[in-house]
């Protein structure tokens, strides 16, 4: 027989994954770019004619603000990301749990089991709780960022 601990894996991953590391690694890819170019190599790069230019505005300024940065304004940058993707998620975990209990709910199924089914399964005794132990087991980017 599977494990508790087991059985949930693959939906922590999963969470981890999608409301956390995917987006925290494009974020890391963006800021690392800015360090390899100049201002003016970036400039330099070809443009899309055909993107749109408010969006290309968005994109430069970004570049700009990112190359800016010192080591510890990346550093504390880095952290409220982190800590802002966590939120996020911790958020829309509790939504999920709590507003079952007041018949609002967030309705959400993994392997065809009803989440509201295994709450008392979770190791944390709560679906946004678990959030914390997969961040630790999962994350390509450490625990939760307070």
């Amino acid at each position: 027989m599977m494990k508790t601990k087991d059985k949930y894996n693959s939906l922590g991953k999963l969470i981890v994954k999608k409301l956390r590391d995917e987006t925290y690694d494009n974020y890391k890819k963006e800021i690392d770019n800015s360090k390899s170019l100049s201002v003016e190599e970036y400039y330099q790069l070809p443009r899309n004619i055909e993107y749109d230019k408010n969006l290309q505005n968005i994109e430069d300024e970004r570049f700009e603000f990112f190359k800016s940065l010192n080591e510890k304004q990346k550093e504390q940058l880095d952290k409220l990301i982190l800590k802002t993707l966590d939120e996020t998620a911790f958020n829309i975990l509790r939504e999920i749990e709590d507003g079952h209990s007041l018949g609002e709910s967030i309705s959400l199924k993994f392997n065809n089991t009803s989440i509201d089914d295994v709450y008392d399964e979770f190791l944390s005794g709560t679906f946004y709780g678990e959030y914390f132990l997969w961040l630790k087991s999962f994350s390509d980017f450490g625990e939760y960022q307070y």
